[in-house]
Formats: C-alpha cells, sequence, structure tokens
C-alpha cells in the first residue's frame, strides 16, 4: 500500500491521467490533420485556379469556391482583336465575373443564357495566338470563335457582308524560288496530339524524329527519320459544326447602303452577303490590286486579316473546335470607303447566333473544299494553295529611313548589296574580312 506522505496516486488517477492525455493528444493531432487538410485544399484550388484572379463586376475579389465554380463551367470561347470588335459581344454578354490573367480581362457571363468567355487578345498573330492559348487552357472551352473585321480580297465581297472561315492560310509563308516562281513555305510545324483537330489531307510534310540523351552528340549525321508527331499544314480547317450554324444566319444581315459599299455618292442599298471562304492571315496590310492579285495566286483568299491563324493553330492544336467570322470593313475594289464599326456588328450578328444556337453536330468534324460557298475564290478557281505562282520583282526605287539623330533621309534606289559577286574566288583579305575575286575574262 503506498503511504500518504509520498504523494503517490492510486492506480485509478493514474489510468484517469494517462487517459486525458491520450485526449489532448488526439485532439492535437486531429487539429494538426485538419490544418494540413486545409491547407492542402486551399493549395490544390489555388493550383486549379493557375495564375488566375477571378473578381465580380463591381471589383470585388471572389472566393476559391465561387472562382473554381465560374472556370470550371463549359463555356463558348470568343476572341476579338480590338477594341471595336469585343465593344458589340461584350454588349450582348449578361457579364458575371472578370478573370485576370497575364494582364488580359477575360470577361465571365452569359449569352441569351450559353455560358461564354471572352478577351480581347489585340492584333496581330502572336496576340491572338497568346490570349487563345490561355483561354483554352485556364477555362473549359467548348469551342472558340474570333470575331472582327477584316478587308475584302475578293471582288464578289463587298463592305459589310460576311466572311464565315471554312479555312485559315498563313499568306506570309512564302518560299520565293530562283527560278522565278513562289509557293508555300512547307506550312506551319504542328506538334500533334490525340486532341489536335486537322485535316489529314491538308498535311504538307512531316517533321523529323528528335534526338534522344543517348544520341545527341551525333544526331545530325545521316538521314533522318520521318515524325508523325511533327507536322506541317499550310491551311487549318474550322469545325464543320460551327460554319454550318453560322452559315444559317445568312439572313439576319440586312441590307448595306451602296454609299457604304462603295464610298459613292449613290442612292439605294443591297442586301448584305454570308459567304463561307478562306481567311488570308498574316502580320501585313495589302492595298494595291497588284500585289494583292499576287497573294491570291497562291493562297485563294476572300477576307484578309492578322489575327486568325494564331487563333485556329492555338484550337488546332489543343483540340478545341474553332471558327473564324469576319465583317468586311473595306475593299480595295472601293479604296475610298471603310466601316469598321458595320463590319464589327455584323460580325457580332453572326457570333451571338451561332451562341444562341449552338450544336455538338458535326462539331468535332472539320471542313471540306466542298463546304465553300460558289462565290469564294478557291471554290471559282479550284484551289486554296497554288503549287506554284510566277513573279517579276521589280528594283527598289526609293528608300526613306528616320536617323539614329531623328532626321529623315532619303535614298534613291537600292544600295547594290543584293547582288551576286562576279567572278571565280581565289583567296580571302584578312584586313578587310572580304573574299578575293578574278574578274571573270573579257
Amino acid at each position: 500500500m503506498m503511504s500518504e506522505k509520498t504523494g503517490g496516486m492510486t492506480p485509478p488517477k493514474i489510468a484517469i491521467m494517462v487517459l486525458a492525455l491520450a485526449i489532448i493528444a488526439a485532439i492535437m493531432v486531429a487539429a494538426q490533420e485538419y490544418e494540413i487538410a486545409n491547407t492542402y485544399g486551399k493549395t490544390i484550388e489555388a493550383l486549379e485556379l493557375n495564375g488566375l484572379v477571378v473578381k465580380s463586376v463591381n471589383g470585388t475579389e471572389l472566393s476559391l469556391s465561387t472562382a473554381l465554380a465560374l472556370i470550371k463551367t463549359p463555356r463558348i470561347g470568343i476572341v476579338t482583336p480590338m477594341a471595336m470588335e469585343e465593344a458589340p459581344i461584350l454588349a450582348a454578354m449578361k457579364v458575371q465575373a472578370v478573370a485576370y490573367i497575364d494582364g488580359y480581362a477575360f470577361y465571365l457571363g452569359s449569352i441569351n443564357g450559353r455560358p461564354v468567355v471572352l478577351v480581347r487578345s489585340g492584333e496581330k498573330e502572336y496576340a491572338a495566338e497568346l490570349a487563345t492559348y490561355l483561354m483554352d487552357t485556364h477555362f473549359h472551352v467548348v469551342a472558340a470563335i474570333l470575331s472582327g473585321t477584316a478587308g475584302s480580297r475578293n471582288p464578289n465581297v463587298r463592305v459589310g457582308d460576311v466572311v464565315v472561315g471554312a479555312f485559315v492560310v498563313d499568306k506570309s509563308s512564302i518560299h520565293y524560288h530562283n527560278r522565278g516562281f513562289q509557293s508555300d513555305y512547307t506550312g506551319v510545324e504542328m506538334v500533334l496530339n490525340n486532341f489536335s483537330l486537322i485535316g489529314k489531307s491538308l498535311i504538307t510534310t512531316y517533321g523529323e524524329e528528335g534526338p534522344m540523351p543517348q544520341n545527341a552528340s551525333t544526331y545530325g549525321y545521316g538521314p533522318g527519320t520521318p515524325s508523325p508527331n511533327y507536322a506541317y499544314i499550310a491551311v487549318l480547317p474550322a469545325s464543320l459544326g460551327l460554319v454550318q450554324t453560322a452559315e444559317a444566319a445568312a439572313n439576319m444581315l440586312g441590307n448595306t447602303s451602296l454609299i457604304d459599299v462603295t464610298g459613292l455618292n449613290v442612292t439605294g442599298s443591297i442586301p448584305a452577303r454570308l459567304i463561307v471562304g478562306v481567311i488570308g492571315s498574316a502580320n501585313q496590310w495589302t492595298e494595291p490590286l497588284s500585289w494583292m492579285e499576287a497573294q491570291n495566286a497562291l493562297y485563294e483568299t476572300d477576307a484578309g486579316e492578322n489575327e486568325g491563324f494564331g487563333f485556329a493553330y492555338a484550337n488546332a492544336q489543343l483540340g478545341v473546335p474553332w471558327v473564324i467570322i469576319r465583317g468586311i470593313s473595306d475593299t480595295p475594289w472601293y479604296p475610298s470607303t471603310y466601316h469598321g464599326v458595320l463590319a464589327a456588328d455584323r460580325a457580332a450578328l453572326v457570333v451571338i447566333y451561332v451562341i444562341t444556337h449552338f450544336t455538338e453536330l458535326n462539331l468535332y468534324n472539320t471542313t471540306s473544299f466542298s463546304d465553300l460557298s460558289p462565290l469564294s475564290n478557291a471554290a471559282m478557281h479550284g484551289y486554296i494553295v497554288a503549287n506554284r505562282a510566277y513573279y517579276n520583282v521589280t528594283p527598289v526605287t526609293e528608300i526613306q529611313y528616320t536617323a539614329i539623330n531623328g532626321s529623315q533621309v532619303t535614298i534613291n534606289g537600292s544600295q547594290g548589296e543584293y547582288s551576286h559577286p562576279q567572278g571565280i574566288v581565289i583567296g580571302y583579305n584578312a584586313s578587310s574580312d572580304q573574299l578575293i575575286y578574278l574578274a571573270p575574262s573579257q
């Protein structure tokens, strides 16, 4: 028996203390596990947001759960390059929130009850490609539409008309041969995956299998092995389902005044037309009809713009069905007329129709040549990309540039550096870093 003087505890008291300590320890462990789980959950949610900051329309930041619900909702994605082109789409939206990533503002909302996400990419190919990639990889995009304006490249396509792109080409992809002709420069290389939406028949050639760690030091010596994953594509086909839906909006466009169509002082109006055609995309602006003729000899296009191929490339590689819808703002056949707002509004009308009547029918099927309107250049002439187009280049007659000091300088004629050396190479002059030529015998 334990003495009272020792201050000892009886077995029941010891058991109670052990139990209490166990309970306290269990509570502490549970609290720690809860904190770890809660922190992990928030980390996973933050990773799912992937850099997005989602705010309400009035600018207050939304909770993680609300933000995640918004970005996970299946939506139709809309890309507009210019502010003027974004305005009519945004005006038709019921905006719920705005998501920000890398400086881009993505409007989340709906049009006629259909969830959409809208972004203004900025002008030119690279801007459109980047904005499209961010949109496709951060939101649940089920289909993508590029809406905006373009110039006519077809005398049958007038100001106020709409061109729906069944195909898009990069008309800056040109190989100028020494033999006096130009051809497509093999197309753009794309890394294919199981989801990529391309026309297999439109592949021009394949790239090579790349080096591996075990053969990198000797790679490049000897013939290469073609890779089915690296394909060169000159023409990108749109979603057949989206094109067909857009085509059904033809009767919504109304009439265009002859003053707007021609820029001339004439009365009356004509029905605006919707043409399923080929979009010619490049970071260039062409005004002379003779140059346009040379471009269209190689790439038969109906509308010229600066963003379509980058937009289509990102979607095609990622497996997102897409279509380009362009209202026509100007035409070289009537150079005194330009109507950007009218063209943006006409494109928006068709975009809103496609969103309202969206269907998955033929969504993942791509277009074929037979889907082009009879009035499209390609349909009339029988091809989209020519094998060869022969050309002549005239000498440069004058060069104007701004010098470093800000002065304006004019040079008559070219500088002569673009001429072939005459004679046979017989040596090298180290002091001038030039080859020495033996002049040809007289």
